[in-house]
């Protein structure tokens, strides 16, 4: 059995791939768990584990094409797995992705576990995989996700009134539209701190020599993980 490299670590957690022997632990946290799904993402809910284990393997299979997804499992060193991240729609040639970040308990959510996993996550898209833009759709009822997306430094760039049919109420739902650019993400001053804090770096300075030795960029090799794995559709 080949071992699932680490991507990113902080002072809590640890970042990796989600692989098929997950499935048990996905369906539970987050597919079968509705309140989860209706914060994290509507209406993709896998009816059952299998179903669940055959996409993560089905991932594992295909070959990288234009429409691509990474997704993480975030780690708690104490406690376990508490969540799951991503970087969904991959555009190479525009070189931007889709920001998703979701706990499963409520009790980590306000833990300050979700900032320090947010900026893993933006070190993984802009250090490592050398995108140029990340975007966030969040829900309007999302409140707690709108502060915390605004606070990582994206900007709210539009409002799309009853974008998403929530299948589960029967109703339709806002969806609040935010960006962040690279430039951006570098002229941040209150990452920067944070950043030095909870992962023991800044993740706004360009130069990371540890990851650019043994990490090629997201666009060019088409590799996520330090072991060069291919990146995914979603």
């Amino acid at each position: 059995m080949i071992a699932t490299p680490i991507l990113n670590q902080g002072r809590s957690l640890l970042m990796r791939r989600t692989v098929p022997n997950d499935a048990p632990l996905l369906f539970e946290k987050a597919y079968s768990n509705r309140e989860f799904m209706r914060l994290f993402r509507l209406n993709d809910q896998p009816s059952t584990e299998a179903e669940v284990y055959q996409q993560l393997l089905e991932r594992q299979n295909v070959v990288p094409d234009d429409d691509l997804y990474l997704e993480l499992l975030v780690i708690h060193r104490k406690y376990g797995p508490i969540g799951i991240a991503g970087l969904a729609d991959y555009v190479p040639f525009h070189q931007r992705a889709e920001w998703l970040l979701g706990l499963f308990d409520e009790r980590h959510r306000s833990s300050g576990y979700g900032l320090e996993a947010g900026l893993m996550l933006l070190d993984l898209a802009f250090n490592r995989y050398k995108l140029h833009k990340l975007t966030s759709m969040v829900y309007g009822y999302n409140y707690i996700a709108q502060k915390g997306t605004a606070g990582g430094g994206f900007k709210l760039i539009g409002i799309d009134p009853e974008h998403i049919f929530n299948s589960a109420t029967k109703t339709f739902v806002d969806v609040y539209r935010y960006s962040l650019t690279e430039d951006e993400f570098r002229r941040n001053k209150r990452l920067a701190p944070l950043s030095k804090r909870l992962l023991s770096r800044d993740i706004t300075q360009k130069s990371i020599p540890e990851i650019e030795e043994s990490q090629s960029s997201y666009a060019q090799s088409g590799s996520i993980t330090m072991q060069a794995e291919p990146l995914v559709p979603k």
